[in-house]
């Protein structure tokens, strides 16, 4: 927005810098419950004058005029308006404007006609389930026993009882996008009163290795899954952790 500004001054033969310097100010906060917005207050009171520039008032949107008298400072221009110069009288002729409106109303003069601002892109929330530590990629999986039970390749290997979930860490190279399939992964899992903890075994699946073993956990129990990563060669393993809820 600013640089839009200030390259159109420039081919107008106005310094960026007191474009730059007035557009700084941005539009402030309507605070007050019954504050006008400045399209309002310039549609009712203040256009009068500056649609047309009548007297020499800057017109609307005219931001060669505004640069200058914005240099001298936004309170300046808004002390002005507030107590009445040269054919303008005090507040525009309408004592129940409040200073914040006319402040308002003189940013809107001067912006009147940029495009809008865009708002700033949205910031991807961080997954929970992913974690990225020395070069490592780790994501954390966690499945009911239940519902593994109903795959017959799975049956067998399931633990028989309620509570139980297959903890699932998967390996990935942050620098290749490689899997890692030769690491030794150990997770410990605490509620704040237990801790258990296991070696995890290599599961296959589709082409893709990941470790996973099963815990017995507590329906709505919160816990803290700490994860133990050692990968072929690296002087010390990586642990990171994650929270997780049983459903």
């Amino acid at each position: 927005m600013a640089t839009t500004t200030a390259t159109s001054a420039m081919r107008a033969g106005v310094p960026a810098i007191l474009v730059l310097s007035a557009f700084a100010f941005g539009t402030p906060a309507m605070g007050a419950q019954n504050m006008r917005e400045g399209k309002q207050v310039v549609d009712t009171v203040c256009a009068a004058c500056h649609a047309e520039g009548k007297d020499g008032a800057p017109r609307i949107g005219d931001r060669v005029a505004w640069t200058p008298r914005l240099a001298k400072g936004l309170d300046v221009l808004v002390d002005a308006a507030v107590n009445g110069h040269g054919g303008m009288p005090s507040r525009g002729g309408v004592s129940q404007l409040e200073r914040e409106e006319l402040r308002s109303a003189v940013l809107y003069m001067f912006n009147y006609g940029l495009p809008p601002v865009a708002p700033p892109p949205e910031v991807a929330k961080a997954d929970p389930r992913h974690k990225m530590v020395a070069g490592t990629d780790i994501y954390f999986g966690a499945m009911p026993a239940e519902s593994l039970r109903a795959n017959a390749a799975t049956k067998a290997s399931v633990p028989s009882g309620k509570g139980y979930y297959h903890l699932n860490i998967s390996l990935a190279d942050q620098r290749t996008g490689a899997q890692v399939n030769d690491a030794k992964v150990t997770l410990r899992v605490s509620d704040g009163m237990s801790v258990q903890t296991s070696a995890l075994s290599p599961v296959r699946a589709n082409n893709a290795v990941s470790y996973g073993e099963f815990f017995k956990l507590t329906s709505g129990g919160a816990y803290n899954i700490q994860a133990e990563v050692t990968r072929p060669g690296a002087q010390r393993p990586i642990v990171t952790n994650f929270e997780f809820r049983a459903p």
